[in-house]
């Protein structure tokens, strides 16, 4: 009993549910039968524009990474992370007390250079060519005095090893005999006052003695006449003539010298003297730069305007590079963004096109900028081709930073007051290519061949096929299907 009942109910509910789902048709299907089968709307002159997008993040213009050239202790570190600096400024240096004396030193050996060869190219003057002249014969005579000793060492040498002539003892025998006849008159002299107490003082004691000093000397040379010259003075006599030979060379040597510096003056430096001068000028020019570029490896200083993002440095540690760099400027004051093309749409791009940006982080930002670069070698990214393009934004007073995402729409063309159809009512033949609307003549849609122009994600361009005001029509479905679609689901 209880199982008949609750067939009975069911098949009432069941019952129901079919007479509801069948008003629900017929209201359904009354109301499509009353709206029209298509929607139309009227071909208008209108602008298109042509658009490739891609996608990428906003970079600053100029990012430098500087590290210093030389090792050395950190002397000072003069920035820090979050400062502006100007283009120049010195950021940090190393200890630079050798290198500033090297170049010190490098720019004191530069000037005595230029020192000498301006001497060497400045003709000489009236003095210093007197005072060349007065120093040539003063060796002159240098030389004649120098030669006049060496003949009178050399002299006496030979008349040391000949001996005395007959004629020189016969003098000196005289004068023996002289010297003995003064020593008696003198004597006599003596005798005749040698009893006085003080005949020791007397002018005859005096006499006596000075004449007798002069015989015994008188002796003594004509013993040595006779004799000859021994071993010592042979040897002093050859001393002698040896001295007097270096004194000739000196002197012949400092005439050669004078001679010549006066023949410099009066003749003037030779080419290859000038070009040796000006080679070691060039050569103290080269070590100053060098002691330059050494001096300036110890500093670091801003290639731009920039802030601050890194400082990898700390006073008075030890520097000797390493993989980051000491410090990183980055220019805040403009942007660039780099993106990737398809290499199908890469072809319309090109450098000056007009570009509209739409960042994540400013929705509402107005920006514009410029095509500036298109890489002219591909990249493979993923198993796709594509082009690296550059573009800079427009100067904004929206707040851009470094790192924000971003779309780019570039316009590659643009064309104005023209035939405009909505994409959605064009028909595509994918096989041939052709493109077709559905035209209305008298009140009926007609199939009708177009021409088409730009196309962009909403609108295209009619060449030919269509003129300005012809209606245009977007088949519907049929009510069944569109009931089918309702009831089964699908499109």
């Amino acid at each position: 009993m209880k199982r008949l009942l609750f067939t009975l109910v069911a098949l009432l509910i069941i019952g129901a549910a079919g007479w509801f789902g069948f008003q629900r048709f017929q209201e359904r299907r009354a109301a499509l039968d009353e709206e029209p089968s298509y929607e139309t709307v009227a071909v208008e002159r209108g602008s298109i524009s042509s658009t490739v997008s891609a996608t990428g993040s906003i970079e600053p213009e100029a990012e430098v990474a500087l590290s210093f050239r030389a090792s050395g202790r950190v002397e000072q570190v003069l920035v820090s992370v979050g400062q502006p600096v100007e283009a120049g400024q010195l950021l940090a240096q190393l200890d630079v007390a050798d290198a500033s004396l090297a170049l010190e030193q490098a720019d004191v050996s530069l000037q005595i250079s230029r020192a000498q060869l301006d001497k060497l190219e400045k003709p000489p003057s009236d003095s210093d060519i007197i005072a060349a002249q007065a120093n040539v014969t003063v060796a002159q005579a240098s030389v004649a005095s120098s030669e006049a000793a060496l003949a009178s060492a050399q002299a006496s040498y030979r008349q040391l090893l000949a001996g005395a002539s007959p004629e020189e003892i016969a003098v000196q025998e005289s004068q023996v005999r002289q010297a003995a006849v003064n020593v008696r008159q003198a004597q006599s002299a003596y005798d005749v006052v040698k009893h006085r107490p003080n005949a020791g003082e007397l002018p005859q004691a005096v006499q006596l003695e000075q004449t007798t000093i002069s015989y015994e000397v008188a002796q003594a040379q004509l013993a040595l006449t006779q004799r000859g010259a021994d071993e010592a003075q042979i040897a002093s006599a050859l001393a002698q003539i040896a001295q007097a030979e270096l004194g000739v060379r000196q002197a012949r040597s400092n005439l050669l010298v004078a001679q010549d510096a006066l023949n410099s003056l009066l003749e003037g430096p030779s080419a290859e003297d000038l070009e040796i001068a000006r080679a070691q000028v060039r050569q103290a020019e080269l070590s100053k730069q060098q002691a330059e570029l050494s001096l300036n490896n110890a500093m670091l200083s801003a290639p731009i305007n920039g802030v601050v993002s890194q400082v990898n440095l700390r006073q008075g540690e030890l520097y000797g590079g390493g993989a980051l760099p000491a410090v990183v400027l980055t220019d805040l004051d403009s942007y660039h963004m780099t993106v990737l093309v398809d290499e199908l749409d890469v072809r319309q791009v090109q450098i000056g096109q007009t570009v509209r940006l739409s960042l994540d982080a400013l929705p509402d930002a107005d920006i514009t900028g410029q095509v500036t670069k298109v890489s002219p070698t591909a990249r493979d990214v993923g198993g796709v081709v594509a082009y690296e393009v550059e573009i800079v934004p427009d100067s904004t007073v929206a707040q851009l930073r470094a790192g924000m995402s971003a779309t780019a729409i570039i316009t590659t063309a643009r064309v104005d007051n023209i035939l405009l159809v909505p994409n959605r009512y064009i028909q595509l033949d994918r096989e041939s290519g052709r493109a077709f609307v559905q035209k209305i003549i008298a009140d009926v849609p007609t199939l009708q061949e177009i021409e088409m122009g730009l196309r962009n994600d909403r609108f295209t361009q009619v060449l030919a096929g269509l003129v300005e005001t012809d209606q245009i029509a977007l088949i519907r479905a049929s009510s069944e299907e569109q009931l089918r679609s309702a009831i089964f689901g699908g499109n």
